[in-house]
């Protein structure tokens, strides 16, 4: 069975900043509110007409204010060079993206990786964990399990190595007859490739079965990450996995890619604020970037931290620093890029608005990025800036859910546009840097 989130004890340990107290609203962290907290203000527009709605907000609209995009390109050189290398070298490049349940059921990250892979190849959804808090909510791999498994979340204090998490948040302990099985869905492209993530310190003997072939293995751990590439004799459409031995074994998840290059991870784990990530060992970092070949981490947070009426968010300022340098001292070669989390609304005097403080946290995360030389996207600027999620929650066609916060499947993909308009901007900027006249690419369009 899964674990709960225990995200907001877990947040004290991390930042140790402050000694309020905390509550739980929802599945969302809701942070450091007291009982005399400031009633939310809105933010008030001289002229709510001129605030774009979904028809039109423009996806270039993050090269606005005074954000120097040209210097947060530049933090992502690595990134740029290795999708470069793709065509001449015939590489896989993987992109690392973490986030709450804002991406949770591959919401953004699927649209990411279509328009990605449509410009520089590559077929797969990439790492899958061992098992999923939500199956069936996720529709690019289908995948069903037993309850054989212990599942160690990262909001769980490790006691030894073996219960460290994986990159992706979660380690995964296998008993005898522990099952999981991932299939593609109706429409989907068979798999090609598959390989199986594991750590731990003793043999695991295992059962892979594919729709023509079944083996039995035996794992040999001999670091903290290891790969087992899954062989088959032609294109399958589901994989089976079943642990035959006693004693536990250490899983990680199932990397699913077929040819050359980009591939785009999603590591969701929902209430999480980023602040646990610090908990992910520096050598787990490693392994999975060195096997899956990590070339850019994105860091998509804040909405399980915000919390209207609340201004203070110091603590998580300087704990966000820490979380940062961790990923980047741990990841050594690859690119990091920041961004801040969306327009949100509250329940303001009767009607829903952008509270008045939401623009100042989302300059903290600017400075977080600015101070650790990661790359920054203003998500909340592209979106239309203050009054854009009431639009894209009230406009045609709809864009976000009735909780004001969360983006539905369209908007979901518009986010995923902002996304990739930015990377193949810089990316551009990159080719030809002496090219000042950067325009919006359309996903998946030639540039």
């Amino acid at each position: 069975m899964h674990n709960r989130n225990s995200e907001p004890l877990l947040i004290l340990a991390f930042a140790g900043l402050f000694v309020l107290s905390l509550a739980i609203a929802g599945n969302h962290f809701a942070g450091n509110r007291s009982t005399t907290r400031a009633l939310p203000r809105p933010i008030v527009q001289k002229n709510p007409a001129s605030v774009p709605g979904p028809e039109t907000t423009n996806p270039g609209a993050v090269a606005t204010g005074n954000d120097t995009l040209t210097n947060s390109w530049e933090n992502l050189e690595a990134f740029y060079q290795a999708l470069h290398n793709i065509a001449s070298d015939q590489t896989r490049v993987h992109i690392a993206y973490f986030g709450d349940s804002m991406i949770e059921g591959d919401l953004v990250t699927m649209h990411l990786r279509q328009f990605l892979q449509r410009h520089f190849g590559g077929t797969g959804v990439g790492f899958v964990t061992i098992t999923t808090p939500l199956p069936g909510f996720r529709t690019t791999i289908l995948q069903s399990f037993n309850d054989a498994w212990e599942v160690i979340p990262f909001t769980h204090t490790a006691a030894t190595d073996r219960d460290a998490p994986g990159i992706s948040g979660y380690t995964y302990l296998s008993s005898r007859g522990a099952r999981t099985e991932f299939s593609t869905p109706k429409n989907g492209a068979p798999f090609r490739h598959a390989s199986l993530l594991f750590g731990g310190t003793q043999p695991v003997r295992l059962k892979i079965t594919t729709d023509t072939l079944t083996q039995t293995v035996t794992l040999m751990p001999e670091g903290r990450v290891n790969r087992y590439g899954i062989v088959a004799d032609s294109a399958f459409r589901s994989l089976s996995l079943r642990v035959e031995s006693d004693d536990p074994g250490v899983f990680y998840g199932v990397n699913f890619e077929a040819g050359a290059g980009v591939y785009v991870d999603n590591y969701a784990f929902r209430g999480n604020s980023g602040l646990p990530m610090t908990a992910i060992p520096s050598p787990v970092f490693e392994g999975f970037n060195r096997i899956l070949n990590n070339r850019l981490i994105i860091l998509h947070f804040g909405l399980n931290v915000y919390t209207p009426g609340v201004d203070d968010y110091h603590w998580y300022e300087m704990a966000m620093d820490k979380v940062v340098r961790h990923v980047r001292e741990s990841s050594p070669g690859c690119s990091i890029l920041l961004i801040s989390m969306p327009d949100r609304s509250a329940l303001i005097n009767g009607a829903y608005h952008t509270p008045a403080g939401l623009p100042e946290f989302i300059r903290l995360q600017k400075r977080v990025a600015l101070r650790e030389h990661a790359a920054y996207l203003d998500l909340y600027d592209a979106m239309g800036g203050a009054e854009s999620m009431k639009n894209w929650v009230e406009g045609h066609p709809k864009l976000a859910g009735e909780d004001y916060t969360h983006p539905n499947g369209a908007g979901a993909a518009r986010i995923a546009s902002y996304v990739f308009d930015f990377l193949m901007r810089g990316y551009e900027h990159w080719l030809h840097p002496s090219d000042t006249t950067l325009t919006p690419k359309q996903p998946g369009m030639t540039l």
